[in-house]
């Protein structure tokens, strides 16, 4: 089930939260959590049932592991413990996401030819399997305590951010659910969530979305040889990236916020970063905040010298590209982005100090660059639209106004310029929705709440069938 579609909207999301009030104004308030865990595995089932087992199976796993590290073993026992749960997770996710990657690339030499298999990559293995892990080494720490098992598996599969994150840790989710007093609705919240959940679908459905048919065009016909057609695909990656995730973000935080769950923040104004570290702790905040406890701190950190510094930064990265896909321009993606990240630790030691404007600018277009490599399919296709901006074996004087207008009335590779011109605007002139959303709450503004109920409006009738939000693939 998508979040931008009219049975999450109008059917399954109501039915969720009038029943889980309900029960919580009754004497039958510690089924609350349970039912709250059902709609959420319905939730989860709703878009393949097939993959239930696995989250099922899983959530079990890691229960019981998380149960015999607090037993009362020796620190060796406990750490092999650990490993073994990391191990179990890991191999999970690895066969159901780098399994085929693997045979292809091995195939790729000529030596020998295995088989490929048909495996369908369940939704939100990525998040469900990372938010264990970090409950797993939390616990080992004695960070995290044992808790009951319906409690356990609603902190896994709470289907606000099941699919696609926030990931979450034990101390920000569980004892939320476990409060008595957040299971009273609570008007301001209710005010903040529709309006989280209003901007996010408008973001997914009015903004992201119009980018797609455009996209999928350029890269069907591989027509980024032509100047201003590879920079508008370049651009429209981008703010269809952003605004596809930022909408599921801010519907996630909204979501949880109509059941007084305070999600983390995992979105913040990332194309407002002055240098491409920052753009990093501002684009999904949690998942790199994750690489950072369980793999970069792990590695060493900064704790041990330079160089090895620099290397945990880039590997950090290239762990990074191999989460985006089990593809060649993911990981050129990730490693890129390593090589960026450190070159712009070295930068600082320069202490020269650039315009703020100017360094927004740079860290944009630097991103806008690299952007193609999350969503192509092929390496060589990257290099093609890459010269193509750079004006490399292609002219960028348009020959004729028609040449100049290509991406805006080519029938085949129909761009709105409306909308680019919106997208910038809403990226680099307004404030985000977390800055805005209590504001609104607080203000309970009629004018405010009529233009917000006219979007929502417009939103839904724009859905016609609900289409993914990309990091449902990731």
């Amino acid at each position: 089930m998508l979040f931008n579609s009219l049975e999450f909207l109008f059917i399954f999301l109501p039915i969720v939260f009038a029943v889980y009030f309900l029960l919580s104004k009754t004497k039958l308030i510690k089924f609350s959590n349970l039912w709250l865990l059902i709609a959420s595995l319905y939730f989860y089932a709703y878009y393949k049932i097939e993959y239930l087992p696995l989250i099922i199976i899983s959530i079990l796993f890691n229960y019981t592991m998380g149960y015999f590290i607090q037993k009362d073993f020796s620190q060796r026992i406990k750490k092999l413990l650990l490993i073994f749960a990391v191990v179990g997770n890991l191999s999970l996710l690895c066969y159901y996401k780098y399994f085929n990657f693997v045979l292809e690339t091995i195939n790729s030499f000529n030596f020998t030819h295995f088989d490929t298999m048909k495996i369908l990559l369940p939704l939100g293995i990525s998040f469900f399997t990372f938010q264990q892990i970090s409950y797993i080494t939390d616990t080992y720490k004695g960070e995290a305590k044992q808790t009951n098992i319906i409690d356990y598996s609603l902190f896994v599969s709470f289907f606000p951010q099941l699919i696609a994150g926030p990931i979450c840790m034990y101390k920000e989710l569980i004892p939320q659910f476990q409060d008595i007093a957040k299971k009273v609705i609570t008007r301001e919240n209710i005010y903040r969530g529709i309006f989280l959940i209003t901007i996010g679908l408008f973001k997914k459905v009015i903004l992201a979305d119009n980018f797609t048919n455009f996209i999928q065009d350029v890269m069907h016909f591989e027509a980024m040889t032509e100047f201003y057609t590879s920079w508008a695909f370049s651009f429209s990656i981008a703010l269809q990236g952003y605004f596809d995730f930022s909408g599921y973000c801010d519907m996630a935080l909204g979501i949880g916020a109509l059941f007084n769950i305070e999600l983390p923040i995992n979105f913040d104004s990332p194309y407002k970063s002055k240098d491409i570290s920052d753009y990093w702790r501002r684009w999904h905040i949690t998942m790199g905040r994750f690489l950072k406890y369980h793999v970069y701190i792990p590695m060493g950190g900064s704790r041990r010298g330079e160089l090895r510094t620099y290397w945990n930064l880039f590997f950090v990265f290239l762990i990074t590209g191999i989460w985006h896909g089990a593809n060649w321009p993911c990981i050129l993606y990730g490693t890129i982005n390593g090589i960026f990240v450190s070159i712009n630790k070295l930068w600082k030691k320069t202490n020269i100090q650039i315009n703020d404007k100017l360094a927004i600018f740079i860290t944009f277009i630097t991103m806008v660059f690299i952007a193609p490599l999350v969503m192509i399919k092929h390496v060589h296709q990257y290099f093609l639209s890459v010269k193509s901006m750079l004006a490399i074996n292609t002219s960028f004087i348009p020959a004729t106004i028609d040449n100049f207008n290509f991406v805006f009335s080519n029938p085949q590779l129909k761009l709105n310029i409306i909308l680019f011109i919106a997208s910038f605007i809403i990226v680099f002139c307004f404030k985000n929705s977390n800055e805005l959303a209590p504001k609104y709450a607080e203000s309970k503004n009629i004018f405010l709440t009529l233009v917000l109920a006219i979007v929502f409006i417009i939103s839904a009738l724009s859905i016609t069938k609900g289409s993914e939000f990309i990091y449902f693939n990731f």
